[in-house]
């Protein structure tokens, strides 16, 4: 395959990927949300996504497919507040209203130490990855 071809394989693995994770989520919310059924019954696909979702913005960082800017420790800070507010509105709901007994106060602040620490872990992997990939980008244009 010349180079024309190859970038339209790619594009369009690409799609078929975004689509096929779209698509396992939304039978996810649809097994949860519609047939009601016990997280426990659908555990282990909600487990295999989410690690694929990390591992894929891990490797794109890493082989360059997101744009590799200057890291700048306010945008880092804000994502990271915003991952853990989601987290713990997420986290929230899922004990509180979908599920009938409910978190106590202490037991939320358990929870979002674990989201917190979660969440700081994979954005210092992240930058790492990006701190990496610049380097590799920067040998490769030498």
């Amino acid at each position: 395959m010349d180079e024309r071809n190859r970038h339209i394989a790619y594009k369009v693995v690409a799609v078929m990927y975004f689509l096929t994770i779209i698509a396992i989520y939304g039978i996810i919310l649809y097994r949860q949300f519609v047939l009601g059924q016990e997280i426990s019954e659908f555990e282990d696909i909600a487990i295999i996504m989410t690690i694929n979702s990390l591992f894929l913005i891990s490797a794109m960082l890493y082989f360059g497919a997101i744009q590799i800017r200057r890291l700048k420790i306010k945008s880092i800070l804000l994502i990271y507040v915003v991952f853990v507010v989601l987290g713990s509105i997420f986290t929230y709901a899922k004990y509180n209203i979908f599920q009938s007994p409910g978190l106590s106060f202490q037991q939320l602040f358990d929870k979002l130490i674990i989201i917190m620490t979660i969440i700081g872990l994979t954005m210092g992997f992240w930058v790492l990855l990006s701190i990496l990939a610049k380097k590799r980008l920067d040998k490769e244009i030498e």
